[in-house]
């Protein structure tokens, strides 16, 4: 999908779909795209269910941004940004908060998920 094609897609159940399916993957961040200041596709398609919008979201995830433990934030900031159009932001869990990993673009999905797990857990 290009991003043109995908942009033309987008609504806010896919955003929220993408949203909990990455947080499945990596229970310890969290992906989170903008509330305000974009203007999402409202019109919901007919006959999509929010199951179809899940398996699409994970497919997303899996083909076109072809995530992986190895991936650091910043690519898939980029790859996200790149197939959108619109910002997105990487959270990882510390205690009970979610801290941005901008000071940390370069550490792995999977550095950064392994870390949150130690600092909710409380594990130094």
């Amino acid at each position: 999908m290009r991003a043109n094609i995908m942009k033309a897609h987008v609504n806010r159940q896919f955003i929220r779909e993408i949203e909990k399916a990455f947080s499945t993957i990596y229970p310890y961040l969290r992906i989170e795209f903008p509330k305000d200041g974009i203007r999402w596709m409202t019109v919901e398609e007919e006959g999509i269910d929010s199951e179809r919008w899940l398996r699409q979201a994970q497919d997303l995830l899996k083909s076109e941004v072809h995530l992986s433990d190895d991936m650091t934030v910043g690519e898939l900031e980029a790859r996200l940004q790149e197939l959108l159009a619109v910002p997105v932001a990487i959270f990882r869990r510390s205690g009970k908060s979610w801290l941005e990993t901008k000071m940390t673009r370069d550490w792995t999905l999977k550095q950064q998920n392994d870390h949150g797990r130690e600092l909710a857990n409380g594990i130094k």
